[in-house]
């Protein structure tokens, strides 16, 4: 991994990371210089920079800080008692604190989505970088990625029975052609399900499919398929398109990637709206014949790409590693405020918190933020095979996974022996923090498709936390109305703060469960159904 400061070849930013106290006294105006030097933004914006802590917020920090070292001064606390007041100081700091919150509204305002390889996803990478430095982390730096960079162009659909022809809205999907006219039979493939497929038989082959993204009227025990495997499926079937149907009614649309691993499908998939697939079936379903014409055009180009870290040293344990990630990126469609921006800024937010502590977790805190995600976990696979290359996963504990979290009410986790016990422990203990907003939930259900993949398909145990957040939230998933409006700031103060006390929790502790060994993690995946998606997305790591 090349150590890149974002700031050495732009001339700034660069001490900011290495002074000590004198970077945490300085003022908001000491720092608008520099960090609008720092972020290639247009003259017009009137607002250049990212709001920091103000007065009250400050002070109030300052107020816990300083109270937090005289009890312990004072009192000489040991153990579990120092380990309760440390938590009791950080929820306290963390309480009053919505500047994630206010950090992400100020990018969906003045940067916009954040796709990697795009002119905005490199402003969010620079943003991040920055953030983090003026927050006084003991270390930030980068671990660049090359990937194809995927854009969408232009999409048109046409439906037609011979005596005419309807134009329907859609979306690209990620990672499709970039040029492509296909016109086939339109042929109902339900929710495109290996059972569908084989329903259809040879129906499949050079059709145009026409599959569900979620679930509809599955029967008892069946699971949904990720749509980069469904596309897959599709593809081996023999079909010549494929037409998603979103499940969300209302007319939204809805993209991602329809590629397993970041590379270019052969053939046009595209999104359509619940309303107009329900209207081809009711024509299908009358055994119409129909036939629709896909066509697009998109770009890709070879990028560069850069996950963003920063880390705080372990005061005791400092070659244990804890990783807590989020992906930066985002789709095009709008800001994605939810996806990813209520994780990746709750990070950097919880980063400047656990920097301005007068005390320091035992164990290192390595904070990640990941491009790439949306495209096929680009960023994530990158730093983990690195990783295992090197060496340097066997220091990484645990990862952590924010992905559209927030208000957690406990945390799920797949580890081998001893981590489902930790992780209940803790919630024990952060719950008496505040009974009312953390239930304290625990779940040992692993599920893929999220940058705690890679990591955990090396062994190492993650842990995410547990979150519901609505279906007005969730049923912008990957659409355009993905924005700030979505987002409450008590749901990210939350995330700050019961990830944070996690974080205490596991850097504390006397000896943390180690890693699954090869054959653990096998019968693992098997028991949660997953060597069947992993097997189609080439990723079973066994064969």
């Amino acid at each position: 991994m090349a150590v890149v400061s974002l700031s050495a070849s732009r001339g700034c930013c660069g001490t900011v990371a290495n002074r000590k106290n004198g970077a945490r006294k300085s003022t908001r105006k000491n720092l608008v210089p520099l960090i609008t030097r720092c972020i290639d933004l247009a003259p017009s914006l009137t607002d250049p920079m990212p709001k920091l802590p103000n007065a009250m917020q400050s002070r109030r920090l300052l107020i816990v800080r300083w109270v937090l070292a005289l009890c312990i001064c004072q009192h000489q606390l040991v153990g579990a008692q120092a380990q309760a007041v440390r938590a009791r100081a950080f929820d306290a700091a963390a309480s009053v604190s919505e500047q994630g919150y206010e950090w992400l509204a100020w990018s969906t305002a003045h940067i916009g989505h954040r796709l990697t390889g795009s002119a905005q996803g490199r402003r969010a990478e620079e943003l991040a970088d920055s953030l983090f430095r003026v927050s006084g982390l003991d270390t930030v730096y980068t671990h660049p990625f090359e990937a194809d960079a995927w854009a969408r162009g232009s999409v048109k659909l046409t439906v037609g029975d011979g005596a005419g022809f309807a134009h329907l809205a859609c979306v690209a999907l990620a990672n499709t052609p970039l040029t492509s006219s296909v016109a086939a039979p339109l042929v109902d493939a339900g929710n495109g399900l290996p059972e569908d497929l084989a329903r259809l038989g040879d129906r499949a082959k050079g059709a145009a499919l026409l599959v569900n993204i979620g679930l509809v009227a599955g029967g008892e025990g069946t699971k949904n398929l990720h749509r980069s495997e469904k596309a897959s499926l599709a593809m081996k079937a023999g079909a010549a398109s494929i037409l998603f149907v979103n499940q969300v009614e209302g007319g939204v649309l809805l993209t991602g990637t329809a590629s397993i691993d970041g590379a270019l499908i052969p053939i046009p998939a595209a999104c359509m709206a619940t309303e107009d697939g329900a209207a081809l079936r009711v024509r299908l379903d009358k055994s119409e014949p129909l036939t629709a014409r896909l066509e697009m055009r998109n770009t890709s180009a070879r990028i560069t790409a850069r996950n963003i870290v920063a880390e705080l040293r372990g005061a005791k344990y400092p070659d244990e590693v804890i990783l807590v990630g989020g992906h930066l990126d985002s789709w095009d469609l709008a800001t994605g405020a939810t996806d990813n921006g209520l994780g990746s800024f709750s990070i950097l937010d919880l980063a400047r918190l656990m920097q301005s502590m007068p005390f320091r977790p035992e164990r290192t805190i390595r904070f990640v933020l990941f491009m790439g995600e949306e495209q096929g976990l680009l960023g994530s696979r990158a730093l983990a095979d690195y990783y295992a290359a090197t060496g340097l996963l066997d220091r990484v504990a645990c990862m952590i996974n924010l992905d559209m979290s927030g208000n957690p009410q406990g945390f799920g986790v797949g580890g081998p022996g001893g981590w489902r016990a930790l992780i209940a422990d803790a919630c024990d203990r952060i719950r008496h923090i505040d009974t009312t907003a953390f239930e304290g939930r625990t779940s040992e259900r692993i599920w893929l498709h999220s940058d705690h993949q890679p990591f955990l398909l090396k062994g190492v145990p993650v842990i995410y936390p547990l979150s519901d957040l609505g279906k007005h939230l969730y049923g912008c998933y990957h659409s355009s109305c993905d924005d700030i409006h979505l987002v409450e700031p008590s749901a990210m103060t939350n995330n700050v703060r019961f990830v944070g006390a996690l974080l205490y929790e596991l850097a504390a502790a006397a000896k943390l469960p180690g890693h699954f060994d090869r054959e653990e993690l096998r019968t693992r995946l098997i028991a949660e159904d997953l060597e069947g998606p992993l097997r189609i997305g080439g990723d079973w790591p066994w064969e």
